[in-house]
């Protein structure tokens, strides 16, 4: 384990920290009673879109 960036805004130690369900952010919560929250690993990109296939067998095969 490397750190890689140091989170300073608390002026008080850390007391819990989770990941938030987006992925992306993580919130603490410190012993100066107050919450933050941190965009740690950037934005997430959209979904893309599975590529079609052809679901018949040898479909892409000219049998004659």
């Amino acid at each position: 384990m490397v750190k890689i960036a140091e989170l300073t805004g608390h002026t008080s130690r850390v007391l819990f920290m989770v990941q938030i369900q987006d992925g992306c952010t993580v919130a603490s919560a410190a012993g100066d009673k107050t919450l933050r929250s941190w965009n740690v690993f950037g934005t997430p990109e959209p979904a893309k879109p599975a590529p079609k296939t052809n679901s018949e067998p040898f479909g892409h095969k000219n049998i004659r």
